[in-house]
């Protein structure tokens, strides 16, 4: 029973933490419209997802690539090999910039979002080849690691991005 809830948690913690960055971002909005101020929805979300999935979900992912190769490897469909090492050691700087983010300000978000974007975007298109080429429908290839993480994700934190820069010229 435990072990199959440590399972589960460790294969869906994405999703785990996408959920704890919308109940955070709730708390501090609530907490901003209470001291009776104008909450920026936009940039609040945007550095929430930036500390909570990218932040310690490539934390979690990175530091599983470089040192669980059988484990990350087999849920992707790939057999083990030292790209694992390199992808993991890409994985988290990446998470340490994403975690200092959400203290940093407005530029250091979006450079940190700009690189998200580009490697979650080229990750996918990598997931979607193996589909196509190699029927890979494994579900760190073809689950909601390819559809949600990858595709969605970026897309999300690059609107909080355009609407927080859009409100900040207008103020």
């Amino acid at each position: 029973m435990i072990a199959a809830l440590i399972t589960a948690i460790a294969q869906n913690l994405g999703l785990l933490l996408i959920v704890l960055a919308l109940v955070t971002t709730t708390v501090k909005v609530r907490r901003t419209i209470a001291a009776g101020r104008s909450p920026d929805l936009a940039y609040v979300l945007w550095g929430e997802l930036l500390f909570y999935f990218i932040g310690i979900g490539y934390a979690y992912t990175g530091l599983l690539h470089a040192y669980a190769q059988p484990l990350a490897a087999g849920s992707i469909g790939w057999i083990p090999s030292p790209f694992e090492y390199e992808l993991g050691w890409m994985e988290i700087p990446l998470a340490v910039v994403a975690l200092m983010s959400l203290w940093r300000g407005f530029e250091f978000r979006l450079a940190t979002t700009i690189i998200f974007v580009v490697f979650a975007l080229a990750a996918a298109a990598q997931h979607v080849q193996e589909i196509l080429r190699v029927h890979n429908y494994e579900p760190g290839n073809a689950g909601w690691i390819l559809w949600i993480g990858d595709i969605a994700m970026p897309i999300v934190v690059l609107v909080c991005a355009l609407m927080s820069a859009a409100r900040r010229d207008t103020e």
